[in-house]
């Protein structure tokens, strides 16, 4: 925790799924993170990158680069979103009834060949009744990589909100409550599982904490945390004042101090200007449509939920910010200008990837931008300097902070 007169600084990274290659190009080959931000957030894809920067390796540094961040997208998107799924697995048994309606249809129409056909019966299974890719690739990756370390072993203070589906409310994961609290130093692997457990792409995630003694334990049933912060910028800051407020014994809410605060929030990329979704029909828009939309490439209601609540973030902040007199100490990077295939969670294509890559590189070249509270775009800021000079300039902060703390 920084002291009174130093900075609290703070990143978050948005979820995104596939697209979380972007803020990990936005880092220099050499850097190490985890020295310079007192509290790293992140959900779903941007969760797994704050564990990467922030887990420790055998020398007791981070167990990841940016640049190693970046290959492990490269390398194992495919493994993780597969274009098919594999293998044929039997119907759940709860649904054997509406399973023997299908095959009382297909009977009652003479169709006894489409009964026993494998392509039918999976494509009916996969779509219905189970989640589109398995996970089991991306648990087993996981869990090599974290090996058995826990909440409490961060190499600073991580913030990784998840939704939990039986008690219908948020969870955050931090390093300061793991710390504190033996039943909230979950495994690193689970909360990196749980966070990214994205509702219809990957199955939830179910684990339990233990105590020492085996007298208590403490359960989760998880779904991604982009169910209740896709961009985890606000939540992080609500968890540090809700520290400062027991560290300092006052009330956080209303002692924010903007001018202590310095924040870089990344996000992973939306296709605001695109404008590919019309209502068209209103009465298309079943389930059906909500799932796959127009083009069959995305989730038009995970896509509308999701970018509602980024964008609100980012204006709450920016907002709060600009009048506050310390419009610099907040420093989001956006780009609002991709098409629709760029933003679904899973096209692990090689040419989705390597256009995704390009998009992060070429942002850096762009303008500083803030959203337009009208119209909920980005636009260049009068006067300003390109991104990669802005996050220069925030660097060297973060720099002269640490060497006030090590001097």
């Amino acid at each position: 925790m920084a002291t009174d007169g130093n900075l609290i600084t703070i990143l978050s990274i948005d979820g995104g799924g596939v697209r979380g290659i972007i803020p990990s190009i936005l880092d220099g080959t050499d850097a190490r993170i985890a020295d310079y931000f007192d509290y790293i957030s992140g959900t779903s894809t941007g969760g797994l990158i704050t564990t990467m920067l922030t887990t420790p390796n055998e020398t007791n540094r981070p167990l990841f680069t940016a640049e190693r961040i970046t290959d492990f997208y490269r390398n194992n998107s495919k493994l993780i979103f597969p274009e098919t799924s594999g293998d044929y697995q039997p119907p759940l048994k709860y649904h054997s009834s509406i399973w023997d309606w299908f095959t009382s249809i297909w009977d009652r129409y003479g169709l006894p060949a489409y009964r026993y056909s494998k392509d039918v019966l999976e494509m009916i299974e996969k779509t219905l009744f189970r989640p589109k890719h398995d996970g089991v690739f991306l648990h087993k990756k996981i869990k090599e990589m974290v090996k058995e370390k826990k909440l409490h072993e961060t190499l600073t203070n991580v913030i990784i909100p998840s939704f939990d589906i039986k008690l219908l409310q948020p969870v955050c994961f931090s390093t300061m409550k793991a710390k504190r609290y033996e039943l909230e130093d979950a495994s690193l692997s689970d909360v990196c599982i749980g966070t990214s457990a994205a509702p219809y792409y990957l199955p939830p995630y179910y684990f339990d904490i233990k105590s020492s003694k085996g007298t208590k334990a403490r359960s989760f049933n998880l779904v991604d945390g982009g169910v209740a912060a896709n961009n985890p910028t606000l939540f992080a800051i609500c968890e540090v004042m809700k520290e400062i407020s027991k560290n300092r014994n006052f009330s956080s809410l209303n002692n924010m101090d903007c001018s202590k605060f310095l924040i870089l929030s990344l996000g992973t990329g939306s296709a605001k200007r695109a404008e590919n979704l019309e209502v068209g029909d209103p009465k298309a828009w079943g389930l059906y449509q909500w799932f796959t939309g127009p083009h069959g490439i995305t989730t038009p209601l995970m896509d509308v939920f999701s970018t509602a609540m980024d964008d609100m973030v980012d204006n709450y902040l920016s907002i709060f910010y600009g009048f506050s007199g310390f419009k610099d100490n907040y420093f989001r990077i956006q780009d609002d200008s991709l098409k629709y295939a760029e933003t679904s969670t899973d096209n692990s294509k090689d040419e989705n990837l390597k256009n995704l890559e390009t998009i992060a590189n070429e942002l850096l070249k762009k303008p500083v931008s803030a959203v337009n509270s009208e119209t909920g775009l980005y636009e260049p800021i009068e006067g300003k300097n390109k991104n990669e000079d802005k996050l220069r300039m925030f660097a060297k902060r973060l720099s002269d902070e640490r060497k006030k703390r090590i001097g």
